[in-house]
């Protein structure tokens, strides 16, 4: 292989590096509206029999009993026993939309297909076992019922639990079928942007296949064997979780309403952390897109790091040296790679005005050179590859890990967004240019290359979340550092 083929072989490698960043991300911000595709071909017609949207909403609010755990604070209507609110504490973020509280709709309103049911259900105010509750280290039990005019008694219970997002719901009712709802919609918590991702209507079926909902392309969908439902935005979810139901989708305006066809279940309202989710087996809340084989256990190995270290910031820096130290001996053999074809570089350059009318000749010559002085021409590009999926783990990452919102980091506010001074991304690129100094290289053309992305790479990085920018800065400043160290090395033994 010639030394020109070299380096439009390495163009080549960059431009495809490129091209893999650009199509990852487009497809990040597009597989949206693929799964909603997808979603709205498998799904079937609401029957009759069940409610359309809206439904006649609670006739009484005000009456509701607090409860109080270390992560939330909720308010339940003693009317149905809907959750009327839902506050969480360590993101201060409250969950209950505000067409909600316009519809006098709200989750885990219970609704049954019989309209005097249904009536009652929706009007009438039940006795609670307890007027507040606020529990700190054991779970806790609340309670309503309320007779119906034919004597039935409707039994709606409530066990809460200090230490997760969890609630036990059970429902009872002689010879009625109850479902409960979720929705309409869930409160955002934030400005809307494409970074934002899925928000609507999320169902998971028991093959373990994951449908989201776009809820301005279809008006109703049915699912049946479902293994959990309810509606997210990136960072929340409220779902309704048990094994093999049926769950109607109905949607209208823009809004949607989940009605879940079982009466004893577990209900998540909170955040989407992995360590929540992953106990109910829910963890395919968290959207990781294609990289998610490699982004789960990151950010597992993420969050262990946090136990002793308590800033996300330097979490980053120590995360990244773990995995430079992991890839030591294949940098290493790296630099020897590109240090041998620098020396080689006169001898290829003879080789190439010796057989210059030749290339046949001139490729099997390089290639003995090569396979005599024991040198990979390959060799310096593993490194870069091997960085790719790893980039886009950590990408996935910082985009959809709630334990990152709002971490922040010296002068970096939050690094799950990207940084505002657009201070980090310029520091980014200008360690890509140490980075390059310090990396042997055979051709100046070859470098000039490495210039131009680094100029390409700042701009591309400033949408960026700050912490995918700290991690590359702190990657390029580590390699320069190693690279440095070797060369010293390497001199040191030739001396």
């Amino acid at each position: 292989m010639s030394q020109e083929q070299n380096k439009k072989l390495l163009v080549i490698m960059q431009a495809v590096a490129i091209t893999f960043l650009v199509f990852a991300l487009f497809t990040r911000f597009t597989k949206g509206k693929q799964q909603i595709k997808k979603a709205s071909t498998t799904a079937s017609t609401v029957k009759e029999n069940v409610y359309r949207f809206p439904v006649k909403g609670l006739e009484k609010t005000e009456a509701f009993i607090r409860v109080d755990t270390p992560l939330y604070t909720a308010k339940i209507s003693k009317v149905n026993g809907a959750v009327v609110s839902f506050y969480v504490k360590k993101y201060k973020a409250e969950l209950v939309s505000d067409a909600a509280e316009r519809l006098k709709l709200f989750p885990l309103t219970t609704v049954s297909s019989n309209e005097t049911v249904n009536r009652w259900l929706l009007s009438e105010p039940l006795e609670a076992s307890a007027s507040s509750i606020s529990l700190s280290k054991s779970p806790e039990k609340l309670v309503l019922k309320g007779a119906l005019p034919d004597g039935r008694v409707f039994v709606k219970e409530f066990t809460f639990h200090p230490d997760n997002y969890v609630i036990d719901v059970k429902e009872s009712l002689k010879g009625t079928k109850l479902s409960v709802i979720i929705g309409p919609d869930i409160k955002i918590n934030e400005a809307h942007t494409s970074r934002m991702g899925h928000i609507g209507p999320v169902v998971e079926l028991s093959n373990g296949k994951v449908e989201r909902i776009d809820v301005k392309k279809i008006t109703s969908a049915s699912f049946n064997s479902v293994k959990w439902a309810g509606e997210e935005d990136k960072y929340f979810l409220c779902a309704v979780r048990d094994s093999a139901f049926s769950v109607d989708i109905v949607a209208s305006k823009g809004k949607s309403i989940v009605n879940s066809h079982v009466a004893s279940f577990k209900a998540f309202f909170g955040p989407k952390e992995l360590s929540q989710l992953e106990k109910l087996g829910m963890d395919k809340a968290i959207d990781f897109g294609i990289f998610g084989f490699l982004a789960k256990p990151l950010l597992k190995f993420f969050l262990f790091l946090h136990q002793f270290i308590p800033n996300y910031g330097l979490v980053i820096i120590v995360l990244t040296l773990i995995i430079k130290i992991i890839m030591h001996p294949l940098t290493h053999k790296s630099f020897e790679s590109m240090k041998k074809m620098q020396v080689l570089a006169p001898k290829m350059e003879e080789l190439k005005k010796k057989y210059a009318k030749d290339p046949k000749k001139l490729n099997e010559e390089m290639m003995k050179l090569y396979k005599e002085e024991g040198v990979n021409p390959m060799g310096g590009c593993l490194p870069m590859i091997l960085q790719i999926p790893i980039f886009f783990a950590l990408y996935e990452i910082f985009l959809n890990a709630v334990e990152l919102k709002g971490a922040s980091f010296l002068w970096i506010k939050d690094l799950s967004t990207p940084d505002p001074t657009f201070v980090l991304p310029i520091l980014m690129g200008l360690s890509m240019i140490l980075q390059q100094k310090l990396t042997p290289s055979a051709n100046p053309e070859q470098q000039k290359i490495f210039y131009v992305m680094a100029i390409v790479f700042t701009f591309m990085f400033a949408k960026f979340p700050a912490g995918l920018v700290l991690y590359w800065m702190t990657n390029n400043l580590i390699t320069a550092a190693q690279n440095f160290i070797i060369n010293k090395m390497i001199h040191h033994g030739e001396s």
